[in-house]
């Protein structure tokens, strides 16, 4: 960590982590970068601290984890918009407030059934009262393969079937 925070703030910026990649020997495109820096900054900051950087050294998989199929980007990106309309003050969160409009724009979308309470609930993975980008990701991509695999379902009366990811 410390060989790549260069400027000795205690966080790795985008220009440092993208040269810790480099020289870890993958290369990454300027979209991959941006949406990797919003996968790995839990706190919303633009930056990577220590916490966040050991969480995602740990994984075994970290490099291919971001680099991007093209579908997979486009998918990420349009999550990503998505959740900026509500993040209202760029916080990187939505707070409860925010949260009301997305419930309701999710509902109106019929992508829940829940109530708002029991949705923030099943979002907020930390119980900070808030939803960060990385669990609104995470919960859009879960929905998603859930409906892949129930119309899969669906299509061969009503056997459970393997989905490809």
């Amino acid at each position: 960590f410390d060989k790549f925070d260069v400027d000795s703030s205690g966080t790795i910026n985008v220009k440092e982590f993208r040269n810790l990649c480099y020289d870890m020997g993958y290369f990454l495109s300027d979209k991959e970068l941006a949406m990797a820096i919003r996968m790995l900054d839990m706190d919303g900051n633009g930056e990577i601290s220590y916490g966040e950087f050991i969480k995602w050294w740990q994984k075994e998989n970290r490099f291919s984890a971001l680099q991007l199929s093209p579908n997979e980007l486009a998918n990420l990106t349009e999550i990503s918009h998505e959740f900026q309309r509500f993040d209202k003050d760029h916080s990187g969160c939505i707070d409860v407030r925010e949260f009301r409009m997305l419930y309701a724009d999710l509902v109106k979308r019929r992508l829940t059934t829940k109530t708002l309470a029991g949705l923030l609930e099943e979002l907020d993975n930390n119980r900070d009262g808030k939803v960060s980008f990385n669990e609104y990701v995470a919960w859009v991509l879960e929905s998603r393969r859930k409906q892949v695999q129930q119309a899969h379902q669906e299509e061969h009366g009503g056997r459970e079937v393997e989905v490809a990811q």
